[in-house]
């Protein structure tokens, strides 16, 4: 593992941004720099101890289909695909990434009524994972995957065991 750091100080101006746009009800829409950047990254840290409204995201589909393990790693760890850690005090819980990436992106695309968590009345698009995100080691994060994918109440995706709900 790489032992470089580079340190990362919102500052006072970042503070008040955060404060200003909490005071506006407006909210930071954070993308992850997942990659081999060392500059830094987004406040997560700070952006959701602000109370601001944040979502999960990455600008990558911009070039390239990215799952989401890379950005949650990423904003947990504070490391980037290399392994340098790039985004130092700024790292979330896993549940905190996870909320940002469900319920956070279903409200910042205007859908939380319908996406984002579980309720009466939302889909129930779901996925069976091969590790447990909230307990599988760090080193582990970034290669979970889907073994079963379920959109609409269908199987779209599954591997072994499940693959004959495909047929269904």
């Amino acid at each position: 593992m790489h032992e470089q750091r580079v340190e990362h100080d919102v500052g006072q101006q970042a503070q008040e941004l955060l404060r200003a746009l909490k005071d506006l009800g407006a909210g930071a829409l954070p993308q992850t720099w997942p990659y081999l950047g060392t500059a830094g990254g987004p406040p997560f840290r700070d952006i959701v101890d602000s109370g601001v409204f944040t979502s999960g995201g990455t600008d990558s589909t911009n070039v390239a289909a990215l799952d989401p393990w890379s950005a949650l790693f990423y904003m947990t760890t504070g490391r980037n695909v290399a392994g340098i850690v790039t985004n130092a005090g700024q790292q979330i819980s896993r549940l905190e990434a996870l909320r940002l990436y469900t319920e956070g992106s279903a409200y910042a695309a205007f859908e939380e009524d319908h996406l984002g968590s579980f309720g009466e009345g939302k889909l129930a698009d779901l996925v069976v994972l091969s590790d447990d995100y909230l307990t599988v080691p760090e080193d582990r994060l970034r290669k979970v995957e889907s073994v079963l994918t379920l959109v609409g109440g269908r199987a779209v995706y599954a591997a072994r065991p499940f693959t004959e709900l495909l047929d269904m």
